[in-house]
């Protein structure tokens, strides 16, 4: 074993042929990254229980233990890392077991060292934008968009400007306001959040603002409102298009003017508060209907961010599903290895219209229902048993499927230059081209 550097992202190689191990250390090493290998599988464990260890790039076939036995060994474990799988033989089995049991990928001796290493450099990324969200539940994704949003998250949270996170129900907006918040040098102070469509209109504005004692009926004390007790902190507005105009125009004081008033006061109130806010619908509509403000959307819109929908997040599902069966099998208590390869295949197929918490949802279902070794398709909800599965379609063709779309989606919106798209995607561009060549994109 060989241990270098004193940087912060540790990879470990486990591979059986020491000549790989150490050259991959080499280039790791240039690369800035801690470099551990081992040629011997049963060191693993222990070097888990004693270095933090951010990634592990591990061979399929090794003497004694097997690599995918050693992922499920890893999996138990519950340690926060990543698995990458090599093979010089890779076979569909492979890929679909090392999926099922947490593999975030999978590559093919010889491996492509440009397109590793440009994994490696976004799961870094990724990973220092985690560590700064201590105690959160964590965004996780390996999505291009998804991860450009990380990058934004990060840039944006130090400052106080307003946010605005739209997207459809179910797709994180709250969890970003979280992270937000997290990253934020407002971090140590409250963080305070309203739906405000969950609140009747007539109590709104005074639970916002607060209010004086005699301001109404039922008024018998004062009683501060949630700019107040926020007070240093953020607050979060979800579904902030059930707002009334009236309460909108308050909103916009605090946020041009960071002044407000409580009911029935006549004494001004200092607001030093970061305001971010939520919805599901489509402001711009809402502004040309004259339902919602122009001036507000516009001062929420310093910071603008859209989540997309789980259904073009696709090569984020099984890392997804996998997050929320460790989150449920701890919960309840059960042993499950995994998913089935069947059912799989029906997470990636899905649609998905309720987004991630629909996903969340069918895997503590999946999970309740399943008395121990992997989940399979008795234990979905039966609108997903229904699904029709092609007998021939193998998790391999299903994420040929996705890597077609993204490769369209980003040669699109680079008017067809190559080089650009392969710089979206983060891949060199040579592997672009032969993933075009092999997904049968013409260009």
């Amino acid at each position: 074993m060989i241990f270098n550097g004193n940087m912060s992202f540790t990879i470990l190689i486990v591979d059986d042929e020491e000549e790989i191990g150490r050259s991959l250390s080499e280039i790791f090493s240039c690369e800035g990254y801690i470099p551990y290998f081992s040629t011997d599988p049963g060191e693993v464990p222990g070097l888990l229980a004693n270095h933090e260890i951010d990634l592990i790039l591990m061979d399929v076939k090794m003497p004694g233990t097997g690599g995918i036995d050693l992922l499920k060994q890893i999996k138990k474990m519950n340690r926060p890392v990543s698995v990458i799988m090599i093979s010089g033989y890779p076979t569909v089995d492979n890929v679909v077991q090392a999926m099922k049991f947490g593999a975030l990928n999978f590559y093919k001796k010889p491996v492509d060292i440009s397109e590793l290493l440009n994994e490696i450099k976004r799961l870094h990324s990724v990973s220092q934008a985690r560590n700064k969200a201590t105690g959160l539940h964590r965004i996780y994704t390996r999505n291009s968009q998804m991860e450009e949003i990380l990058k934004v998250i990060e840039r944006i949270a130090p400052t106080d400007a307003p946010v605005i996170i739209t997207g459809e129900s179910g797709t994180g907006k709250e969890l970003v306001a979280d992270t937000i918040h997290a990253l934020s040098r407002r971090s140590g102070k409250p963080f305070i959040k309203i739906n405000c469509a969950a609140i009747p209109d007539a109590l709104l504005e005074s639970d916002l603002f607060g209010y004086e004692q005699g301001a109404f009926t039922d008024a018998k004390k004062q009683k501060k409102g949630k700019f107040e007790l926020a007070e240093g902190g953020s607050v979060f507005l979800d579904e902030i298009t059930e707002l009334t105009m009236k309460t909108q125009g308050k909103l916009l004081r605090v946020l041009q003017e960071k002044e407000f008033e409580r009911l029935g006061g006549t004494g001004v109130l200092k607001a030093n508060v970061r305001i971010m806010a939520a919805t599901n619908k489509p402001v711009e509509d809402l502004v040309s209907r004259g339902t919602f403000r122009d001036d507000l959307f516009y001062r929420l819109s310093v910071i603008r961010i859209h989540l997309p929908p789980l259904r073009e997040r696709k090569d984020d599902i099984l890392l997804l599903a996998s997050c929320f069966l460790d989150l449920y099998k701890e919960s309840y208590e059960k042993v499950i290895s995994g998913f089935s390869s069947d059912v799989n295949q029906v997470l990636i197929r899905h649609d998905w219209p309720g987004n991630i918490r629909e996903l969340k949802n069918c895997v503590e279902r999946a999970v309740i229902f399943c008395d121990g070794g992997e989940i399979s398709m008795e234990h979905l909800p039966l609108q997903y048993r229904d699904a029709e599965l092609g007998q021939e379609e193998t998790l391999e063709s299903a994420y040929d499927m996705i890597s077609r779309q993204m490769i369209l989606d980003a040669l699109e919106k680079c008017d067809g230059i190559k080089q650009k798209a392969a710089e979206m995607l983060k891949i060199h561009r040579k592997t672009l081209y032969n993933k075009m060549k092999k997904l049968g994109i013409d260009g």
